[in-house]
């Protein structure tokens, strides 16, 4: 094998390495921690296309270490993985999803919050974005307490 092939694996094993060691958490702390607090979405997409946030009603999202509760839609979600772009499963119980399992994706950054649901049968998105002619929401929220 060329050397500068092993060369190029090695550093990119090492490179690895180190992100994954950023990725660690406490694990004193609960996953959904920083997503605690009450969201408001400021600006939303669909299938690739504007989706105003007028459309919410005026509603927000309050997010515990756990539960969701957003425009009388109740549930619990689970932080499967908070390497980027970090994952959970949403857990419908009341309200319009109940009974429903939501993969999406999430980034927290300051007082932002993104999250992408795959509302259609597909698979869990590949990224923070909403391909044209999918079903995948993104909404992009800020901290509002």
């Amino acid at each position: 094998m060329n050397r500068r092939v092993v060369c190029g694996l090695m550093m990119s094993l090492a490179i690895a390495g180190c992100f994954a060691r950023e990725a660690r958490i406490d694990p004193d702390v609960p996953l959904g921690a920083a997503l605690a607090g009450q969201w408001t979405p400021v600006r939303a997409e669909m299938g690739g296309k504007d989706f105003p946030v007028a459309n919410f009603a005026g509603a927000s999202l309050r997010l515990t270490e756990s539960t969701y509760e957003f425009a009388g839609d109740q549930g619990t979600y689970t932080v499967v993985s908070v390497a980027p772009p970090a994952r959970m499963d949403i857990h419908g119980e009341r309200g319009p999803n109940a009974g429903k399992v939501i993969p999406a994706l999430y980034q927290v950054t300051d007082d932002q919050l993104d999250i992408v649901y795959q509302l259609g049968p597909g698979i869990r998105p590949r990224d923070l974005t909403s391909p044209a002619g999918s079903q995948i929401l993104l909404v992009h929220y800020q901290r509002t307490r």
